[in-house]
C-alpha cells in the first residue's frame, strides 16, 4: 500500500534487498599478483626450478670456456704439456639440481638466523625467505652466489614491510659485506621478483581461523567438553610455530593458498579440534564417512554394479556440494602437510663441498690458475731429490 492508501500490484512491490556475497581471504588471494605470477602446480614448479638450474649451468659453462681460452692464449705451455689434466670437461664441476636445492635450503635457514640477529618481526622474516626463493626460481646459484642475495633480500624485505633499518647499520653488523655488495644487487633482485613486493603469508589467515573457531566451537555453548579458550590459544601458538618450522622453509607457499597452509598447520597440530571446526563450518554436523589419506592413483578394482530393471532409469548419485567441498579441502591440507615436511637436509661436510663447487663455478679464473699452478709445481719427491 502506498501513501495514498492504494494497494500496490505485484509488479509495483518494493524490490527485495539483494544479499551481499561475502569475499573470503582465499578469494582475495586469488585476485593478487602473487597468485597470478607465483602459484604453480607440483609439476610446473619442479620444471621451473630445473629450468633455472639448466640455465645457470649453461651460463657458467660459457663463462668458463671464455676464461679458459683467454688463459690458454696467454700461457699455452702448461696446456700443451698437461692436455689431459687441463681438459675443460674434467676441470668444470657444476652443481646438480639436487645439490642446488640443498644449497638454497641451507641459505634459507641462514635468512631466519640473520633476521633473528636483527630482531626483525615475523612478517619481515617470512617476506625475506619468500623473496629469496622467488629469486632462485628465475636465477641460479651458478650465476649469483646466495650469500649477498640473502642479505639483499633481507634488507629489501625490511623496507617492504616498513621495518626501517639504515644500510649503514645493516652492513656494519655483517662480516665481509660492503654497502655496494647489497645496493648493486637490489635492482637485479627487484627485476627477478617482477617488482611484486606484496607477499601474502598464512599468519593472518591463521589468526582469522583462531577467532572464528572461538565463535564456532565455544558459542553459544561449547561443542567439545574439553575445548575452551585456553585450548584454542595453545593450538594457535603451536600452529604459528609449525608455520615457522615447516611452511617457511618448504615450497608450500608456491603450491597452496595461505588459508590452506594455515589450516594445514592447525590440522597437523590437532586433527580432532580442526576437523570438528571444519565439519561445523561446512557440514553443519552432518555425519561423514572416513576420508582416505591419499587418493589411489592406480589399482582400482571395479565393482560389478547390479543390473537395472528394464524400463527403470538408474538413480543419479547426487553428492552434497558442501560435503564434497569439505572432503576436497581435507585432502588438500593433508597433501600440504606432507609436502611441508619434505625439507631437504644436508650435512655440514656436504654443504662445504657444495659451497666449494659454487665458488669455483662463479670464479673460473681461480679454478684454472689453481690447477695450472698445482700441475706446474714440482712434487714433494722431486723437491727432496733436488735437495
Amino acid at each position: 500500500m502506498d501513501r495514498n492508501g492504494k494497494v500496490k500490484t505485484e509488479a509495483e512491490q518494493d524490490p527485495q534487498p539483494v544479499k551481499k556475497q561475502q569475499v573470503s581471504n582465499d578469494d582475495l588471494y586469488r585476485r593478487s599478483t602473487q597468485y597470478e605470477m607465483w602459484s604453480y602446480t607440483a609439476e610446473s614448479f619442479e620444471e621451473t626450478r630445473r629450468k633455472a638450474n639448466e640455465s645457470g649451468r649453461k651460463a657458467a659453462t660459457e663463462k668458463f670456456n671464455e676464461v679458459f681460452e683467454s688463459i690458454r692464449q696467454k700461457s699455452p705451455e702448461p696446456f700443451e704439456k698437461f692436455k689431459e689434466e687441463l681438459n675443460p670437461e674434467k676441470l668444470l664441476d657444476l652443481l646438480t639440481y639436487e645439490e642446488e636445492t640443498k644449497y638454497l635450503h641451507y641459505y634459507s635457514r641462514s635468512i631466519i638466523q640473520t633476521c633473528n640477529h636483527f630482531k626483525m618481526p615475523t612478517q619481515v622474516r617470512a617476506t625475506a625467505v619468500s623473496f629469496f626463493k622467488k629469486f632462485y626460481l628465475v636465477q641460479s646459484v651458478s650465476e649469483y652466489h646466495p650469500k649477498n642475495i640473502l642479505y639483499t633480500c633481507v634488507f629489501l624485505a625490511a623496507k617492504s614491510e616498513n621495518y626501517f633499518i639504515s644500510i649503514e647499520s645493516f652492513v656494519k653488523a655483517l662480516v665481509k659485506v660492503l654497502t655496494k655488495d647489497i645496493l648493486d644487487l637490489e635492482f637485479i633482485v627487484l627485476q627477478s621478483l617482477k617488482f611484486t613486493l606484496m607477499v601474502h603469508h598464512p599468519f593472518r589467515p591463521l589468526y582469522g581461523f583462531f577467532l572464528d573457531s572461538q565463535a564456532v566451537l565455544l558459542h553459544p555453548s561449547p561443542l567439545m567438553y574439553d575445548v575452551n579458550i585456553d585450548t584454542l590459544g595453545s593450538l594457535y601458538d603451536k600452529s604459528k610455530k609449525w608455520l615457522n618450522d615447516y611452511a617457511l622453509l618448504s615450497d608450500v607457499a608456491f603450491l597452496f593458498t595461505p588459508p590452506q597452509i594455515a589450516l594445514a598447520a592447525m590440522y597437523d597440530i590437532d586433527k580432532r579440534i580442526t576437523d570438528r571446526y571444519l565439519k561445523k563450518v561446512f557440514l553443519k554436523e552432518q555425519k561423514l564417512e572416513v576420508i582416505d589419506e591419499e587418493p589411489k592413483e592406480s589399482g582400482f578394482i571395479k565393482k560389478e554394479e547390479p543390473e537395472e530393471a528394464e524400463g527403470v532409469e538408474p538413480k543419479e548419485d547426487k553428492k552434497d556440494p558442501q560435503r564434497e567441498q569439505y572432503e576436497t579441502l581435507v585432502k588438500t591440507i593433508r597433501r600440504c602437510i606432507r609436502i611441508a615436511k619434505q625439507i631437504p637436509e644436508t650435512t655440514k661436510e656436504e654443504s662445504k663441498n657444495i659451497d666449494k663447487k659454487c665458488f669455483f663455478t662463479l670464479n673460473p679464473t681461480r679454478l684454472i690458475e689453481k690447477r695450472v699452478t698445482k700441475l706446474s709445481s714440482p712434487s714433494p719427491e722431486i723437491k727432496q731429490e733436488a735437495a
